[in-house]
């Protein structure tokens, strides 16, 4: 590289091949001889010592170029200077050996292909050594990366372990073992659906070689069908859709059959890659992975795949009526001019095309910010329009709810905990009906005055709710975050900490998941994750609703960086008394004691309202205070409790004081 960035070049290919032969010998050093006998093997022995000179004078002259000195000629030898010459094998080798995945993201990047891709036909003797070389490199890269996938991290499911797979398969995508790693990742996950998958594009790569996916990876499948799910960290593993499934009380197994009441329906989303697998790049398949598993991580969608082969174009839109839930299409087509990647949403219940966008992945900061823009346009249009009242089914219903769980208003709460008793009733094993019950229940009790509260259930009701609705489902993320907010108010951080990183690790692709788990984390303690979980909410998300604002401030908070906290709570709403509270909190401990009261003198009358709301009014203050501190580690707990006191000082002590 020249001194301005871009690339120098050399004369001939046979210069720069000198310099990928000599950096791949152990000692760096090679006779003029051995080199000139692999590159002008043909040629008479002065006539290719000749050629060699000619070759090292085009090296020297790009090197100086270059504002570089590596190279050296002496003694009837070649040999480069140790450290004067940093590959990209060398940059790959240090990733691979990290464990994170942002490392195997920069791997990716680094592997561009063969060593010395283009070389082949300088020279026969060259080309030996080349294609030997070459699968030495492959196998030194795949035994570094194979360390990634033992069995103790596949089983632990870690998403250093699912990138290293993934890695492998941007090497070789017939590379079965990394197809088996991600299938069993996804297993212990939950995720049947994208082992499904996974095992499918498996058949398809291998399919292209004349090959079939050994038994051992189909076994594993059937394994997990017959056993349940391995290494579930939670007592009791049902299905959310299940055929069979134990009494609430833990009574007798019974059978259910399709026609029940008590099997939810989901949206069905059928899936079409319209010769995908056979002409796009390893990205293009990679980003319909995303979009399918991210689907899937909901929980919410029934979805079906389906590969067509012949007509590129896929079937026409149809319309297909009769179905409450909704049933959709997803549409991916990847353009060979462009190489960019079409995606089609349809709503089959209306006949039309919902949403139509073709993906340039350079225009995206990574495959998962683009797939988790895609995931949530879909979500967002089928959740939408599930929340039409006219729709009776129980997911609709569910959604309906959601929406109303949303608002601060004690009318919206009474509606909501109404239809989650109507679906609780009517289909018992609809997890996700129990926490949206202890949700409301947590929301009345932390931040409505005791005379607006419809719920009269205890702490521990509410945690007997949360724990029916992780038995009953233990792979729904909803489950597990409202989980760990019950944890978190009964002192139990460390358990509630694993609920929040569970939640996390079963969708990673949503945002709202993301940063309220990552609030979660940092109430318990856990900072340093809970940052970065929030970082990526943040940039997930295409517009962000206010009040993540005030969850993103806690957790630099959390983190100590109240100047941070106080700047990014400006842009939440003044309507939450957590949000005054912790705007109070983060300008105190910033040493901005005269700014924080500044802030409660010019808002004093609308926030007198907010308290008012909040309970405080009407209630026990130092109770308030109470339980508006979330936080589990002491320190941050009486940083916290700093702007907890200014609060109820300035609207319920002697103001004058102050």
């Amino acid at each position: 590289m020249g001194a301005d960035g871009d690339p120098v070049a050399t004369k001939t290919r046979k210069a720069l091949a000198i310099l990928g032969y000599v950096s791949r010998i152990s000692d760096l050093s090679a006779s003029r001889e051995t080199v000139a006998d692999l590159l002008w093997s043909s040629a008479a022995g002065h006539k290719g010592m000749q050629s060699l000179r000619q070759a090292l004078k085009q090296l020297k002259t790009a090197e100086k170029t270059a504002g570089l000195d590596v190279v050296k000629s002496e003694g009837g030898h070649i040999h480069i200077a140790a450290g004067s010459l940093p590959t990209d094998l060398v940059h790959l080798l240090e990733h691979l050996n990290a464990s994170d995945s942002p490392d195997f993201e920069a791997a990716r990047a680094l592997w561009r292909g063969d060593y010395l891709a283009g070389f082949e036909d300088i020279d026969p003797v060259f080309t030996d050594w080349l294609l030997i070389e070459r699968q030495r490199i492959r196998d030194e890269v795949i035994d570094v990366t194979l360390k990634h996938l033992s069995g103790t991290l596949v089983a632990a499911a870690t998403p250093g372990a699912e990138a290293a797979a993934h890695f492998l398969l941007h090497m070789d995508p017939a590379f079965e073992p990394a197809h088996r790693a991600l299938i069993q990742i996804y297993l212990n996950r939950g995720q049947r659906e994208r082992a499904e998958q996974q095992l499918r594009a498996c058949e398809r790569e291998l399919k292209e070689l004349d090959g079939v996916p050994e038994q051992e990876t189909r076994d594993l499948l059937s394994a997990t069908a017959r056993s349940g799910p391995p290494n579930a960290q939670l007592v009791l593993s049902r299905p959310q859709n299940p055929e069979f499934w134990q009494d609430t009380d833990g009574s007798d197994v019974r059978v259910v059959h399709h026609g029940s009441d008590n099997v939810i329906h989901f949206p069905k989303v059928s899936i079409i890659s319209s010769e995908l697998a056979r002409t796009a790049p390893n990205d293009g398949i990679y980003l319909r992975e995303e979009i399918v598993s991210g689907l899937s991580a909901y929980r919410s969608f029934d979805l079906f795949q389906s590969d067509y082969f012949g007509d590129a174009e896929g079937p026409p839109p149809v319309l297909v009526q009769g179905d409450d839930g909704g049933n959709f299409l997803l549409r991916f087509q990847h353009n060979d001019r462009s190489g960019r990647v079409l995606i089609q949403f349809e709503d089959r219940a209306e006949g039309r095309i919902v949403f139509s966008e073709v993906v340039d992945l350079q225009e995206w900061d990574g495959i998962e910010n683009a797939a988790s823009h895609t995931i949530g346009r879909i979500y967002s249009h089928v959740t939408n329009k599930l929340r039409n009242p006219k729709n009776g089914s129980a997911f609709a219903r569910w959604c309906q709810a959601e929406a109303l769980m949303v608002e601060f208003d004690p009318k919206s709460d009474r509606k909501a905990l109404q239809i989650l008793e109507e679906i609780s009733k009517r289909y018992s094993t609809f997890s996700m009906s129990y926490s949206g019950k202890a949700l409301v229940n947590i929301k009345q009790l932390l931040h409505y005055r005791v005379e607006d509260r419809d719920s009269v259930l205890s702490w521990d009701e509410i945690m007997s709710l949360c724990e029916h609705a992780v038995r009953l489902d233990p792979w729904q993320p909803i489950n597990l975050r409202t989980h760990g907010w019950a944890l978190i108010q009964s002192g139990l951080a460390d358990e509630a900490r694993r609920s929040f990183m569970q939640a996390i690790r079963l969708n990673s692709v949503d945002p709202i998941n993301l940063i309220s788990a990552a609030e979660g984390l940092a109430f318990a303690g856990e900072v340093e994750l809970a940052r970065s979980k929030a970082e990526k909410a943040m940039n997930l998300f295409t517009t962000v609703p206010r009040v993540f604002y005030e969850y993103y401030s806690l957790v630099f908070f959390a983190s100590e960086d109240f100047e941070t906290a106080a700047k990014i709570i400006e842009r939440a709403s003044y309507k939450s008394v957590v949000g005054l509270t912790t705007r109070v909190a983060a300008l105190v401990c910033a040493g901005k004691d005269a700014e924080a009261l500044d802030l409660l003198s010019r808002h004093s009358e609308s926030l007198a309202t907010v308290i008012d709301q909040a309970g405080l009014g009407t209630g026990d203050p130092d109770e308030w205070g109470r339980r508006i501190n979330f936080f589990q580690d002491p320190k941050t707990r009486a940083s916290y409790d700093r702007g907890v006191q200014l609060v109820k000082r300035y609207f319920f002590g002697d103001r004058a004081a102050i």
